[in-house]
């Protein structure tokens, strides 16, 4: 399928950002400027700053950026919340009941059947909002409800691994009870506060695992599962933190169904042959690099089969396509574009 882009049109609807200081905040600031069909008019924050001493970009002269106590003041078409969840719960119903539209980067939407109280370390308050929430994995979301107006934007590991699974689960190709695990993220997946355990002297020259099994993610991931192969799984899932800035490599492991290669190749081929983020090769020691993805859109999915053991590797940058980059493929379905609009040069 060809898009021509250049044939896209909507008329230019005004964005802001919440949290606009965060890592993702800042690089959804430089996506939203340079987007052809919106006008990116406010920031907002806990305490002061200027858009452009942070990402140094002309374009970020013309945003106003506010103290959070004033986003009521000056609510746009379109919100993105890159808020914690517990911040994103309370803002997301009533930007809502003003009538714009709220894209949360969040977890605060992204689970529906899940004990949220279990996994986020707080009950979910806003019931209501949830039940009428998309969650955005693109692609396979598909188009948006023309009532929908809360997008809850995938988290970053979750994204990698749901990508690189729902293919293989769809097909039949593995046997879910023996899926293994592996994720590790650069340290701006923890966000921008400050932390002892984000310290340089903390990080250098380790691997640290954390919430091993027990990371919000998990539950998203067999939700997103669920609902696009109808397969229930119960993963060992083990999250790790490395000494880099960004960048995600999930590592999979599990028993396949079939010794040819050539049938995990087209399971990924199919699934992705008309949305172009996402790259697949059989080269896993040149595919399954960070350099490669860490300032792109794009996932990488590499794979090799050793008799019926299947090894995969899915790498995304943590605060694009796990984050803000996303969020733009879901600010694209909300406008009826094509979901990579803006985010190839074009």
């Amino acid at each position: 399928m060809t898009h021509n882009y250049s044939s896209a049109k909507t008329p230019k609807i005004t964005v802001s950002i919440v949290g606009a200081r965060g890592y993702s905040g800042q690089e959804l600031a430089r996506l939203l400027l340079h987007h052809p069909s919106v006008t990116l008019t406010h920031c907002f924050a806990t305490s002061g700053f200027d858009l452009f001493t942070q990402i140094f970009d002309e374009k970020a002269k013309t945003v106003t950026c506010l103290p959070d106590t004033e986003i009521f003041n000056h609510l746009t078409d379109v919100v993105f919340l890159a808020t914690p969840a517990e911040v994103s719960m309370e803002l997301a119903p009533q930007i809502l009941a003003a009538g714009k539209t709220v894209i949360d980067i969040s977890g605060a939407f992204r689970l529906k059947t899940s004990d949220m109280k279990k996994w986020y370390g707080f009950a979910q308050t806003s019931t209501s909002s949830l039940a009428t929430a998309d969650y955005g994995l693109a692609p396979f979301c598909g188009p948006l409800s023309k009532d929908t107006r809360l997008i809850a934007n995938p988290g970053c590991y979750a994204t990698s691994v749901s990508l690189a699974l729902i293919p293989l689960i769809q097909r039949g190709l593995i046997d879910v009870n023996t899926l293994v695990i592996d994720a590790k993220s650069g340290t701006t997946g923890a966000g921008r506060k400050a932390s002892e355990a984000q310290l340089f002297a903390e990080v250098s020259g380790d691997c640290l695992p954390y919430k091993v099994g027990k990371h919000q993610h998990l539950p998203e991931i067999q939700e997103a599962v669920a609902k696009y192969t109808g397969q229930e799984i119960q993963p060992h899932f083990a999250t790790h933190l490395l000494p880099v800035k960004r960048g995600i490599i999930s590592s999979i492991y599990a028993t396949a169904t079939t010794t040819d290669l050539s049938e995990i190749e087209n399971a990924y081929r199919e699934a992705y042959q008309h949305y172009p983020l996402v790259r697949t090769s059989r080269d896993v020691s040149q595919f399954a690099k960070l350099s490669h993805v860490v300032g792109t859109p794009f996932t990488h999915i590499s794979f090799e089969l050793v008799g019926n053991k299947l090894y995969v590797f899915s790498v995304i940058d943590n605060l694009l396509k796990g984050a803000a980059s996303q969020a733009v493929e879901n600010l694209n379905r909300h406008l009826d574009l094509p979901l990579t609009y803006s985010l190839l040069g074009e």
